[in-house]
């Protein structure tokens, strides 16, 4: 090993160190959130009765699975939950190795900063959902799928290499399905992917050229088409034996399959979790900067936009200032307003049109088709999730990975040209240093600092306030003093279920949704706290005995966030000018000392 790559790697494997230390550091401080409570209660069934049905409203089996051989190691609990995700999110950084022939040294050296420090991936990297092992997932597919084309690309091709393209299949068949059994949204990736394919297919003539070559027996042509069905075939297995445990049950395939389509097309429709079309917009610009910032001016760069596409730029301004007009003319007059495109067809549809084009030109014009890809990848993602009507912050890892991806290789290639003797090159790396500055600032503060409070946009608002811990702590201390986890515990709000079911998975004596006005005499009595003279919790103090200590505390907390609201005081330090909204609980409990 000579000096230059002694260097790369000892500061790869700091970064790799980094990434593992931020993950696992103080890891089960912050209470559970609501999902994280949910896949939880579900994890502890399947650990403790072993039983597990697919839920498309809580995702595929893999989790579930994988966090319950976790459970049998080390124990159920908070830390051993997010462990897994933690370990995933970090190992991220090994898969850009293989990418060092695109990457180079320094664009894995940034690369592998982004993912580590990374607001967002930090975030839900310790957050018990599926988002990051998607996130995993996905960059082990993508590079199985470069592997392959790399051996595939060789004419002549030897034993040793075939065998290597044959491991990269079937470990891209493991990993899709493994998508697939993690979470729904893996069939948008299925579709983006295949569009991707059909996309190479007509730019490089292939749909004229196979025909000739199967008609002569090519024997290229035809191991490939044998690829391609040993592929689907391996996908086929991993995917029953995911849902079914069985080789091949292919009603156990097509059930899961229109489960998860059915369910997502209603969530999709009914618009239960609608946001803005923008949404995902401002959480980058937020946490993501240099990876927002220098990420776009990677895909103007390598999207040709300089050299061939000028045409597309300007047809694109053309068109959204032509979009903006009919918006303002149907706000000025809105009985004329449906007689206007913008009426019928989806906003992020009509709005984000022209990215749809570039994205699929780049791909057709290209000769680079690892950035190609990683532009489509990143634009699609973002398209797709604009327009899906289930607008959550831990979609926004979607887009973010590619993006971070090109981020790396546009900053390391200007880092090359940089020239500190000239105004461009002094203004360039103060703009690196600036963004990277408020990159960690960023997310530090949101992991160590904030990590519950509600001012955080990436903080959905089901997270509950840190204060919550304090009343678990207040329920173990009062049932320790009666009969541990066979202690009475009476609790009136069926709203609080999802997080307590996590929480007092371990008591056997719980008993749910009792009426307010029934008898409560239990040791632990947990009720909503609403506005209201009839409140449950006046109600049921003005029936207690006296001997009763009251707890205040809520479940989750939240902001309705308004344009005024985003000053800089709240850029730097999420200052708000009111306190958050509340989902109010109370514990009424009755210690023996």
């Amino acid at each position: 090993m000579n000096k230059k790559n002694f260097v790369f790697y000892a500061c790869f494997f700091l970064l790799v160190a980094f990434a593992f230390f931020l993950r696992l550091y103080r890891l089960d401080e912050r209470v559970f959130h609501h999902d994280e409570a949910a896949v939880g209660h579900f994890t502890y069934k399947l650990f403790a009765e072993n039983i597990y049905n697919y839920d498309p409203a809580f995702h595929g089996p893999f989790m579930y699975y994988a966090t319950t051989e976790i459970f049998k190691w080390i124990g159920d609990s908070v830390y051993s939950a997010r462990l897994l995700p933690a370990i995933l999110g970090s190992a991220i950084l090994f898969f850009l190795i293989p990418l060092r022939k695109y990457l180079r040294e320094k664009g894995i050296i940034i690369a592998a900063f982004f993912l580590a420090f990374s607001p967002s991936f930090l975030y839900y990297s310790r957050f018990y959902r599926e988002d990051i092992f998607i996130s995993f997932f996905s960059m082990l597919l993508f590079v199985c799928s470069i592997k392959f084309a790399e051996n595939y690309s060789i004419k002549k091709i030897a034993l040793k290499r075939y065998v290597k393209k044959i491991i990269y299949l079937s470990i891209g068949a493991l990993s899709l399905a493994t998508l697939a059994a993690l979470k729904e949204n893996a069939y948008v990736s299925m579709a983006l992917i295949g569009f991707f394919l059909f996309l190479l297919f007509i730019k490089n003539n292939y749909h004229k050229r196979s025909f000739e070559k199967i008609k002569v027996f090519d024997t290229g042509s035809l191991i490939l088409i044998a690829e391609v069905l040993l592929f689907i075939f391996l996908f086929i297995i991993f995917f029953s034996m995911y849902y079914s445990g069985h080789f091949l049950d292919l009603h156990a395939i097509k059930q899961a399959f229109m489960k998860a389509v059915t369910h997502w097309y209603e969530m999709h429709s009914i618009e239960r979790m609608a946001g803005p079309f923008f949404f995902y917009l401002p959480i980058m610009a937020l946490y993501e900067l240099p990876i927002f910032i220098f990420g776009i001016m990677g895909i103007v760069h390598y999207g040709g936009i300089q050299k061939k596409n000028e045409k597309i730029l300007i047809l694109s301004l053309i068109y959204w200032l032509i979009l903006s007009s009919m918006y303002y003319l149907r706000h000025i007059y809105p009985d004329y307003g449906r007689f206007l495109p913008i009426t019928y067809i989806p906003a992020p549809v009509i709005i984000f049109l022209p990215l749809l084009i570039f994205a699929i030109i780049t791909v057709l014009r290209s000769n680079y088709i690892f950035i190609s890809f990683l532009i489509y990848w990143t634009i699609t993602n973002f398209l797709a999730y604009s327009y899906i009507q289930e607008k959550v912050p831990w979609l926004v890892l979607n887009p973010l990975l590619p993006l971070s991806i090109i981020a790396a290789l546009y900053l390391s290639e200007i880092h090359s040209r940089m020239n500190f003797r000239f105004r461009n090159g002094i203004i360039a790396i103060g703009l690196i240093i600036i963004t990277a500055t408020f990159f960690i600032y960023s997310s530090v503060g949101l992991n160590y600092y904030r990590y519950t409070d509600p001012a955080e946009p990436l903080i959905q608002a089901a997270q509950p306030p840190q204060k919550f811990s304090i009343l678990i702590w207040k329920i173990n201390d009062i049932s320790s003093q009666y009969q541990g986890n066979s202690t009475d515990i009476q609790i009136t709000d069926g709203e609080v279920e999802t997080q307590f079911l996590w929480y007092l998975r371990h008591f056997n004596s719980v008993h749910w949704r009792v009426k307010v006005n029934s008898t409560l005499n239990a040791p632990l009595i947990l009720a909503h706290d609403e506005d209201g003279n009839e409140s449950d919790v006046i109600t049921i103090k003005r029936n207690l005995r006296t001997d009763y200590d009251r707890l205040d505390s809520s479940k989750m907390s939240w902001y309705w966030f308004k344009p005024s609201d985003i000053t800089l005081d709240y850029i730097l330090f999420r200052k708000m000018d009111r306190a958050p909204s509340e989902y109010r609980v109370v514990l009424f409990s009755k210690p023996k000392t």
